[in-house]
């Protein structure tokens, strides 16, 4: 069979095959000790993917102090494996213009010291403030090094994905223009991808789709992605009720309803999708509100999809249903989360996490994908998931066939 994978970051996978990847890391030491190698290496910021402070002996990330004390004179920038945390040093921060007197910006938080200065622990937008600044240091891999990355995607079976790419700013620090580099590459790509665009106006998404369609190669412009919320790893996730090991905190909420139903309306307008990421059980619901106003505008519901859709009420399955929309799920988060999932959200909650079973007699469509590089890009990891459930909910599981189904190639 040849899968499609239908939530894939191409360019955060690039940056996994070719870069600093710190999921083994056994200690904060083991993972300084790969820092200073890479700084020894290379010229420019040292860019690490998929730090698991769970994984990590001592349970927490390293700070910025951590860092300087191995790396102090080279810009670091570590990435969470769920995308939404960061870690940078002082020589990042100083670059970034960040201190003691830098607010949190709008959707985001930078941990703060017992004296409230910036420690490098950088949550949801307020990771741009330093990657937007560390990425013209930053050397771009070449044309022959991503697609060499790409080229590994078929050994695992998948033959095309749905590609998510920025157009107003990296998402993964290392590529200037997201867009532009796929778009160049598009006649030479060894898979299809369909490409849903993260956008901030309506006219950088037209202009995205633009240079998409211009492109002579195996790529689509499929429509719209945004953010509503951050993870459950990084406390980010948008919950009605706080976090069990984190009681001071509900997440984050990082979205404008109006602009969203804007953004949504672009995208429709266009023949595009609407996809928006939701993790969190009051996420969840935020999305549903957007979706709802573009189906009272007109909107087929079958062009609207909920991304991750991970901790859900009845209530939000039933109304999901109701509207018709799509839910693209990630099984491997399962694997991934197996031994803190219930720390985050204490035994009570833990029945609304990853129903994918209750989804599915509910009429609802789902999709399946990796969200690589948060989870390796083998569609059978997330199979395998999906039907053993790794202890999380088993009453939620899927038959085998019903799994391998969430990775067929989309129609038309």
């Amino acid at each position: 069979m040849t899968y499609h994978d239908h939530h894939f970051h191409p360019f955060g996978y690039v940056s996994m095959v070719l870069g600093l990847e710190l999921m083994e890391s056994a200690d904060i030491p083991s993972v300084l000790a790969a820092v200073k190698n890479r700084s020894e290496q290379i010229e420019g910021p040292v860019i690490g993917q998929r730090l698991n402070d769970e994984g990590l002996s001592e349970h927490r990330l390293p700070t910025a102090q951590d860092i300087d004390d191995v790396v102090p004179n080279h810009p670091v920038l570590l990435y969470r494996y769920c995308g939404h945390i960061a870690v940078a040093n002082r020589e990042a921060l100083r670059l970034a213009g960040i201190d003691s007197e830098t607010p949190d910006p709008p959707g985001g938080s930078l941990d703060r010291d017992p004296r409230g200065r910036p420690n490098g622990i950088l949550r949801e937008t307020a990771i741009s403030l330093v990657s937007d600044v560390l990425e013209p240091l930053t050397r771009e891999p070449s044309d022959d090094e991503i697609l060499h990355a790409l080229k590994m995607l078929p050994d695992m079976g998948i033959g095309s994905i749905t590609g998510i790419v920025s157009v107003d700013g990296a998402v993964w620090c290392g590529f200037s223009d997201e867009v532009a580099t796929l778009a160049r590459l598009a006649p030479h790509l060894p898979i299809d991808i369909d490409v849903l665009v993260i956008a901030d106006t309506p006219a950088s998404l037209a202009s995205a789709r633009e240079r998409l369609d211009r492109a002579d190669g195996r790529i689509r412009f499929r429509g719209y992605k945004a953010f509503i919320d951050g993870s459950l790893g990084g406390h980010t996730a948008a919950m009605y009720e706080p976090f069990t090991d984190k009681p001071e905190s509900r997440g984050t909420e990082r979205f404008d309803h109006a602009h969203a139903v804007e953004m949504g309306r672009t995208s429709l307008d266009m023949g595009g999708v609407v996809a928006i990421h939701a993790i969190g059980d009051r996420a969840n619901d935020r999305v549903l509100d957007v979706h709802e106003d573009l189906i009272g505008s007109g909107a087929d519901p079958s062009r609207l999809r909920v991304e991750h859709a991970s901790i859900l009420t009845d209530a939000t399955i039933q109304r999901m249903a109701d509207l018709g929309v799509t839910a693209s799920i990630q099984p491997a988060f399962l694997a991934s989360e197996e031994d803190w999932l219930v720390k985050r959200l204490g035994p009570d909650r833990m029945g609304r996490a990853y129903r994918f079973k209750s989804l599915l007699e509910s009429g609802i469509p789902l999709l399946g994908g990796s969200d690589c590089p948060v989870e390796l890009p083998d569609p059978v990891i997330g199979i395998d998931a999906a039907v053993d459930r790794h202890g999380i909910n088993p009453e939620e599981a899927l038959t085998r066939e019903q799994a391998e189904a969430l990775f067929a190639p989309p129609d038309g």
